[in-house]
């Protein structure tokens, strides 16, 4: 294992070094980690080989060995000057092995333009030099690990570097502040992983980094200090991890990264305060998954994600800055148990089912108020605790069928949905909406206590199917639930005929009369004389000029009452939309 050190100092003996390969070298290299005290943390033993010998050996084709030695100022420029090569070309490395080597230099570490082929193994060393050099360096037909390593460098190089290996590990490997370049490489390996990797503080580049058909792995990755910036990025058909990856408290950069055709999962990531920016990104894996992701203070962008085939799901987070999927394009956005606290917006450009079970918004949520209408098949906002405001316009997303169009939710869901949109129109001074959520409300209140009798017996079956029907006539179809003060005059209306009519039936069939007690109305037809006791009644105005017999009397009771109702109810809805 690498131990993590603070400086350290370095003693050369005469003393013949023997490797546990017989490997000899006439002297002896004895490192001493020390901590910020200077307290000894650690010492290696080491062999200190000659570079000419190493250079000739790279010259050669040979396999280079340097397991446990002390390697100082390794270049591979120098190394093409030493064999008289170009030293623009590609020196080609037939195999490297440097396990719990120790690699210093005073300027820097130079392994640019080489062109590894067979197993590198860096794995347990150490590099301590300002710049450590991988620019353009090639890989292929073996495995490239730089796993368990220590690197203190201000500047690690690895832009441009073609990798087409087996494998590619950078796993447990911890770097010291500084700054971390990958762009523009390229990583074709069955795996590429960077587990437990410990970039510390600074900027991080994986900017235009082509990862190819391999799984890339970043799980349990630490970021410092910095910008993380995979800009530009693409990650092929290989599934992508970065669970329980710490981003530090910089600007994390997605922006117009392709995550390819594998399943993307951030779970348990934790971002800093920096902004987090998804904007452009392009998904086209089943889905991308936050569960129980962590944010800090610093805006979450998907503007114009790109996710037609692909679920954005976020689980169990908390959000303390605003989050934007304004335009983005996905095939479902689900929030489970979130909490908003700040201004969510919504504005999809288009998504097939917006989900929101159970969130709480503590601020504004837009969903659509201007510009182009979001295309949405469905919209869920079950369980969900509105302590801020929702603006969306119901008209135009036709909210209503948004709502309906749940298949896995009860009657009762939806009309707790309706009652929240009912209570939110009303905040917003948005009567028109507010009844429109209120009807639907009370329609699917009914609904869920009729469904309810199927655990019921018969009769009692029986009673709520009548009491159903009773109401869905009186509240529903006459008024609207007192909302609609217009149709409930057009009730008036068609009661009132009906009931006239039914006076001048009962005349015609003998059953009944309706006979005038002054000589003003004998001359009046049945239809007529109908007509007008019916207003008479139905108005309870009773001149007294006309008086019921026979089973007419029973009829003039009840429209009395039908009456007094009708007008009543015509004054409570009248009241409630005047008042407002």
């Amino acid at each position: 294992m690498s131990y993590s050190f603070e400086s350290y100092r370095v003693e050369i003996t005469d003393r013949q070094f023997t490797r546990s390969d017989g490997y000899t070298t006439p002297k002896t290299a004895r490192v001493v980690l020390l901590n910020d005290r200077l307290s000894e943390i650690a010492t290696l033993n080491l062999a200190y080989p000659n570079l000419a010998d190493v250079y000739e050996g790279i010259g050669k084709g040979e396999t280079i060995n340097l397991d446990c030695c002390l390697v100082q100022s390794f270049s591979a420029t120098a190394c093409k000057r030493y064999l008289g090569l170009d030293k623009s070309s590609l020196i080609p490395l037939l195999g490297l092995s440097a396990q719990n080597a120790f690699f210093e230099s005073g300027i820097s570490i130079d392994f640019s333009l080489v062109d590894f082929r067979g197993d590198v193994n860096f794995n347990n060393s150490y590099m301590v030099a300002p710049l450590v050099d991988f620019h353009q360096s090639t890989h292929s037909n073996g495995n490239f690990s730089l796993s368990d390593c220590h690197i203190r460098t201000e500047h690690f190089n690895f832009t441009q570097c073609r990798f087409y290996g087996s494998n590619m590990s950078f796993k447990n490997t911890t770097f010291s502040p500084g700054e971390k370049d990958f762009q523009d490489c390229v990583f074709n390996s069955n795996d590429t992983l960077f587990t437990n990797t410990d970039f510390g503080n600074g900027n991080v580049s994986f900017i235009n980094v082509k990862f190819g058909s391999s799984e890339i792995n970043f799980k349990v990755t630490r970021f410092g200090t910095g910008k993380v910036d995979f800009h530009y990025a693409n990650f092929g058909r290989g599934d992508v991890s970065f669970e329980r990856t710490e981003f530090g408290p910089g600007r994390v950069d997605f922006r117009t990264v392709d995550f390819g055709t594998g399943r993307v999962s951030f779970n348990r990531s934790v971002f800093g305060d920096g902004e987090v920016n998804f904007e452009g990104a392009e998904v086209k894996a089943e889905k991308l998954t936050f569960k129980r992701a962590s944010f800090g203070t610093g805006n979450l962008i998907f503007d114009l994600f790109q996710g037609d085939t692909s679920d954005l799901l976020f689980e169990r987070t908390i959000f303390s800055t605003n989050l934007s999927f304004h335009g983005a394009r996905l095939n479902n956005l689900l929030m489970e148990d979130c909490q908003f606290n700040s201004m969510l917006n919504l504005h999809v450009e288009k998504c097939a089912s917006i989900s929101l079970p159970g969130c709480t918004i503590r601020d504004i949520a837009e969903f659509y108020t201007h510009g182009s209408k979001p295309m949405i098949d469905m919209l869920n906002i079950s369980g969900v605790k509105l302590l801020g405001k929702l603006y969306i316009d119901d008209e135009a997303c036709n909210l209503k069928q948004l709502i309906y169009n749940q298949t896995d939710t009860t009657c009762t869901d939806k009309a707790e949905q309706f009652r929240i949109l009912k209570e939110n129109f009303n905040d917003l001074g948005r009567y028109k909406e507010e009844d429109r959520s209120y009807v639907e409300f009370k329609r699917c209140e009914a609904k869920a206590r009729l469904q309810r009798l199927k655990s019921k017996g018969f009769l009692h079956k029986i009673a709520g199917y009548v009491e159903y029907a009773a109401k869905k006539l009186i509240f529903d179809y006459m008024g609207l639930y007192a909302t609609a003060p217009q149709r409930v005059i057009v009730s008036i209306l068609v009661v009132y005929s009906l009931y006239s009519l039914s006076y001048a039936l009962i005349m015609l069939m003998n059953i009944g009369i309706v006979e005038a007690t002054g000589p003003s109305g004998a001359h009046l037809g049945l239809v007529a004389k109908g007509f007008y006791f019916s207003v008479v009644t139905f108005f309870t105005i009773g001149y007294g000029d006309f008086a019921p017999d026979g089973f007419a009397r029973i009829i003039a009771g009840t429209e009395g009452f039908m009456g007094v109702f009708m007008m009543s109810y015509f004054t409570v809805a009248f009241v409630r939309k005047i008042l407002r």
